[in-house]
């Protein structure tokens, strides 16, 4: 099977992305030093140096930062009250309690204040635990953060986003997904997906869409949900296949022109299910090209799309195609007129056969012939 679509995403990586790390401490050569050993041993690191932690916080919420590096005995404020008034102002960005005054109960209390590291200082020979600290620290926050940022999207985006295992239970969606059915998603998380199904839906995702999505990764296209009250709700419908099983679905109801879109996919599904080709021409264009085909028409002639829109119909005619057949058809077609005919044509292989061909016009609100609408059926058995 092919890669899934969402193999392609890359996974969050800072990649030369700069830390920009503050620096707290009283004694401004110390934390000086502090800076510089861990510039040596970080190569994308940026740091800002203070030694009044009263400015912390107008300082923090005046510019980006990644990470704080903290003393903790400290005139006025002390490391841990410092952390306890940036936490209260809503900054949480990772916190490292780095101290000269080390003791158990010291260690004690950062850890119930929640500081995300601790450290005692020793010689140079701390820092590049430190550094290490620091690093691993940012990377998991901005990771945490990217998650989030994504979340945050995914909640508040227009069209519909779930998940659903690999059993076709329902394990996430948005409020914009379960609105397109009326419904509220509480109502629909932990359930199959086919209750937003009418029978004979959930017959084609069994039989065509799910296979195709197995096979190729993905799958788009037009299908028919129902709401809470049994109403149809046509709908654009994106599945991706995920690597550890289940997939994601894309879902946007339907706008009054993709209401007429779902409705002539549906009228084509029935016609290749009956075994019909269908071509439509372009009256409009010099010699009457063939402007659209569906399946059942490539399956008659063997000829995919590619190779037939833009030319004329009359490709498949040959040597052994009836001579006033041909002529019967373009003097209906001049006059802008149906006609309904058996004609020998030629599929793609060279091969005879009987083709049951009826054309009829369509016009405009003036009248005017603006393209033909042709449906075929190969009626060799009956010619036999």
């Amino acid at each position: 099977m092919p890669p899934s679509a969402l193999s392609e995403i890359p996974p969050f990586n800072g990649g030369n992305q700069l830390m920009s790390v503050v620096l707290v401490d009283d004694d401004e050569s110390l934390v000086e030093m502090s800076s510089a050993f861990l510039q040596r041993e970080l190569d994308n690191i940026e740091t800002t140096t203070l030694t009044d932690p009263t400015n912390v916080l107008n300082e923090l919420q005046g510019g980006e930062y990644d990470c704080i590096v903290s003393d903790f005995d400290m005139p006025r404020l002390d490391g841990l009250a410092l952390l306890n008034a940036l936490r209260e102002a809503g900054i949480d960005i990772p916190f490292v309690l780095f101290t000269g005054k080390g003791s158990e109960e010291i260690a004690s209390q950062a850890i119930t204040a929640g500081v995300d590291e601790y450290l005692q200082k020793g010689g140079p020979e701390e820092y590049p635990v430190l550094a290490n600290k620091i690093e691993n620290l940012v990377e998991k926050h901005w990771a945490e953060t990217q998650v989030q940022r994504g979340f945050l999207a995914i909640e508040s985006a227009e069209e519909g986003i779930g998940i659903i295992d690999d059993d076709g239970v329902y394990q996430y969606m948005n409020e914009a997904y379960a609105a397109v059915y009326d419904r509220d998603r509480g109502e629909l998380i932990g359930e199959h997906w086919d209750m937003l199904y009418p029978p004979e839906e959930t017959d084609r995702f069994h039989d065509e869409i799910l296979p195709e999505l197995e096979t190729e990764g993905v799958w788009r296209g037009i299908s028919t949900g129902i709401t809470k009250q049994g109403e149809p709700v046509p709908e654009r419908l994106v599945l991706t296949q995920m690597d550890s099983g289940g997939h994601v679905c894309i879902v946007q109801e339907l706008d009054q022109n993709d209401e007429l879109e779902a409705e002539l996919a549906l009228k084509n599904r029935a016609l290749d299910a009956a075994g019909l080709g269908i071509v439509i021409t372009d009256a409009l264009e010099d010699d009457n090209p063939i402007v659209y085909l569906n399946e059942g028409f490539e399956e008659l002639t063997g000829y995919d799309e590619e190779k037939v829109l833009g030319r004329n119909c009359r490709f498949l005619q040959g040597d052994e195609t009836d001579p006033q057949t041909v002529t019967n058809l373009r003097e209906s077609i001049d006059a802008g007129a149906s006609i309904s005919t058996d004609i020998r044509n030629y599929d793609a292989d060279g091969e005879l056969f009987w083709n049951h061909l009826e054309i009829f016009p369509i016009t405009d609100e003036t009248g005017t012939v603006t393209n033909f609408v042709g449906f075929q059926r190969d009626i060799t058995d009956r010619q036999g």
